[in-house]
């Protein structure tokens, strides 16, 4: 007899015990849980953090990564890259001196040789919060003038592009000024300014859509009273002063000029006493040198400009008698002629507002938190240079 098939068989397996996922794992295997953590650490940590994996360089790299990073993140000033240029020798080199002066470092020539493709020196002009507007001039060229090309760089990223300046209508001068505030806006501007006796014109470049705009044409305009070079961003707006007050600034948004409220400076004001025009901390910054008996004059002043910082010449004199060549009769006066203000920091949470001073053979800087002074950098021989700060911001702005 043949026993009867089961109607069904049964099989039964063991399975594995499917092992829990860490949080950090979970986290970690979020793209956008990835991207939260990564926008609140600083620039160097996120460009080291590029190397982890593929995944974190793609999301690293994604342009929106970028805008949002430079937008939650304030432009904190890391250091300060000196221009030095020494009177027989060419082109200008350039320093990094960090804040707190702890770190000077050489800037190699590899640093501004990010357009292979055009070999010559390369001139950083301005800075603007993080991006450097530089320019090139072609070193063997059958032209008898030797083509200079424009550029703006992002020196932490090495991402830059080539500007084509407008040509002005028959204008000789030209004046380049980069524009950029990233809490506004993640695109840049870049101004040319071109002039000629009483004709001025405007041209405005946005990154945003890469074209150039005639902003404005303007006719009797007075180019001799005020130097275009020193254009100062700041407000929405780009400011020009002379060395005796007297200014202006051109709206970006309205695209006209406006007249621009004095300084509250001495009669007795001479062109020789100003040492700076800049901004920083969201105010624009008026220094000069005053003698014993100059006083600011708060009348002639408007409500706008106000004196907030005093430092008397005899302190630096006193904490480096070497610049008056150990000769104490030398009066403050005549040593404040050798002084210049390379820079002015007011947004330094460790110092407190910084004073970078240029002066024979020395680049020191003045806490006006701590009332001290400090060395950045000294030259020798220091009779035979002259050097400018540019303020340096790391950021990942795209260009």
């Amino acid at each position: 007899m043949i026993p009867s098939s089961p109607s069904h068989l049964e099989v039964s397996f063991n399975s594995p015990k499917k092992k829990k996922s860490s949080p950090v794992d979970v986290v970690l295997g979020n793209d956008d849980f990835v991207s939260e953590i990564l926008l609140h650490l600083p620039v160097k940590n996120v460009l080291k953090l590029k190397l982890i994996s593929k995944r974190w360089l793609s999301i690293i790299s994604h342009p929106s990564f970028s805008i949002r990073h430079t937008y939650l993140n304030p432009h904190t000033i890391s250091g300060l890259l000196l221009n030095v240029a020494f009177r027989f020798k060419k082109p200008s080199s350039y320093l990094y001196v960090s804040i707190d002066g702890k770190s000077v470092l050489d800037v190699s020539s590899d640093f501004l040789r990010f357009d292979p493709d055009k070999p010559g020196s390369t001139y950083v002009s301005q800075s603007c919060n993080g991006l450097l507007l530089c320019s090139k001039r072609m070193r063997y060229s059958a032209e008898r003038t030797k083509p200079t090309y424009y550029y703006v760089l992002n020196p932490t990223t090495r991402q830059f592009v080539e500007l084509t300046l407008p040509s002005g209508d028959g204008i000789r001068s030209r004046r380049i000024q980069l524009v950029f505030d990233p809490s506004k806006s993640p695109y840049y501007k870049v101004l040319c300014i071109h002039y000629f006796k009483s004709l001025l014109e405007i041209h405005v470049y946005s990154s945003e859509t890469r074209i150039w705009k005639l902003s404005l044409k303007q006719e009797n305009f007075d180019s001799s009273s005020v130097n275009l070079n020193n254009g100062v961003f700041w407000n929405g707006a780009i400011h020009w002063i002379s060395r005796m007050g007297n200014g202006f600034c051109f709206l970006l948004d309205k695209e006209c000029l406006q007249a621009m409220p004095s300084p509250p400076l001495p009669e007795s004001w001479e062109a020789s006493n100003f040492r700076y025009f800049g901004e920083s901390g969201g105010e624009l910054h008026f220094i000069g040198l005053l003698t014993g008996e100059q006083k600011p004059d708060h009348i002639k002043g408007c409500s706008k400009w106000f004196v907030k910082y005093y430092l008397d010449v005899n302190a630096i004199v006193m904490a480096y008698p070497e610049i008056t060549d150990q000769d104490p009769s030398v009066s403050p006066c005549f040593v404040s002629g050798s002084i210049y203000v390379s820079s002015f920091i007011e947004e330094n949470d460790e110092e407190g507002p910084l004073l970078v001073i240029n002066m024979p053979g020395e680049i020191i800087s003045y806490s006006f938190k701590h009332k001290a002074f400090k060395k950045l950098f000294s030259f020798h021989p220091y009779t035979h240079y002259s050097c400018y700060a540019l303020k340096f911001t790391e950021t990942l702005s795209l260009v």
